[in-house]
């Protein structure tokens, strides 16, 4: 047997690993639902599902030797039940996409050609393919996505603000924007070069890139009244391949006399979907409250029976 998937009624799975009963044989499921177990023996198989609240196992009769199985598993509690079982002899070498760390990571799985197509749906790919969402990329013997790529990450007087409304300033005020650029690539990068889409005159201490190395260029302005987003965008090359990432950042511009005003105490939704209490202006809590802000005691936007707790702790 090679691999499976594992559903679990609340969604995908977490902490929850798999077993061959009577062995030494195990694996964690991957938050996709995916597992894999090299090298089952043949016979009847008894799979154990495991997590702080499931306990359950299910039997696979017949299984052969070299024989590649892949099955879908609905476990709930103490119950293990194969929704999908496909058998085979014929089998392809995948990079599979495991679902944890950002950028993808890779490795290297057999999967029936029958269950190709619907790993490649998935994000996964042969050696030597391009990595998708990746079309610079290719995989290598190891599953490794090589080739040149480049990531910018831009912000508004140090506040990651991908969404609006962002910081609240007051009109007048100076601002700074931090562009941090990144090779994460697997070739140096030359002919590095920043630009904003607001006509912000952008600063970088360089135009050459090693691997994995970083660099943070700045732009300076004053704030205007209202909404503002402007976005900033690299460009670098490697070799005749060029490369290029953006990243939008925003703040909010209130007008002067408005700033000392009614106050508002919300939980202020940042980009990595957390909350801190923030205090602003009554005028610029309509923008707040549309990027998804709310009041301690109110229920949490997108998220039904929850709501914001002491500190802005989701409850």
């Amino acid at each position: 047997m090679n691999g499976g998937a594992a559903t679990l009624p609340g969604g995908a799975a977490t902490g929850l690993t798999v077993a061959v009963v009577g062995t030494s044989l195990s694996a964690a499921v991957e938050t996709s639902g995916y597992f894999q177990l090299p090298g089952v023996p043949s016979g009847t198989v008894k799979l154990q599902f495991r997590d702080a609240v499931v306990n359950a196992t299910v039997e696979l009769a017949n299984v052969g030797q070299e024989q590649l199985i892949e099955i879908q598993v609905r476990v709930t509690g103490s119950t293990a039940v194969v929704v999908n079982e496909v058998r085979s002899n014929s089998k392809v070498s995948l990079c599979h996409r495991t679902e944890a760390g950002s950028p993808a990571s890779y490795h290297m799985i057999d999967v029936s050609v029958d269950a190709e197509p619907a790993h490649r749906a998935h994000g996964d790919g042969k050696v030597g393919d391009p990595v998708p969402g990746q079309p610079l990329k290719v995989f290598d013997q190891n599953c490794r996505a090589v080739g040149p790529s480049v990531e910018i990450k831009k912000s508004t007087n140090g506040e990651d603000a991908d969404n609006a409304p962002g910081p609240t300033v007051a009109v007048g005020s100076p601002i700074t924007w931090r562009y941090v650029v990144t090779n994460t690539g697997t070739v140096p990068l030359t002919t590095v070069t920043v630009r904003d889409d607001r006509n912000v005159a952008v600063t970088c201490p360089g135009t050459t890139l090693a691997v994995e190395q970083s660099m943070t260029c700045t732009g300076s302005g004053v704030a205007v009244a209202g909404q503002y987003r402007n976005v900033g965008t690299v460009t670098a090359t490697a070799g005749a391949a060029t490369v290029t990432d953006d990243d939008a950042s925003h703040y909010f511009g209130e007008v002067p006399g408005t700033v000392e005003g009614p106050k508002v105490q919300l939980c202020h939704r940042t980009g990595n979907g957390s909350y801190h209490l923030i205090e602003i202006s009554v005028s610029a809590e309509p923008a707040h409250r549309a990027h998804g802000d709310g009041k301690i005691g109110e229920a949490v936007p997108g998220s039904a029976g929850r709501v914001f707790g002491a500190g802005c702790s989701v409850n």
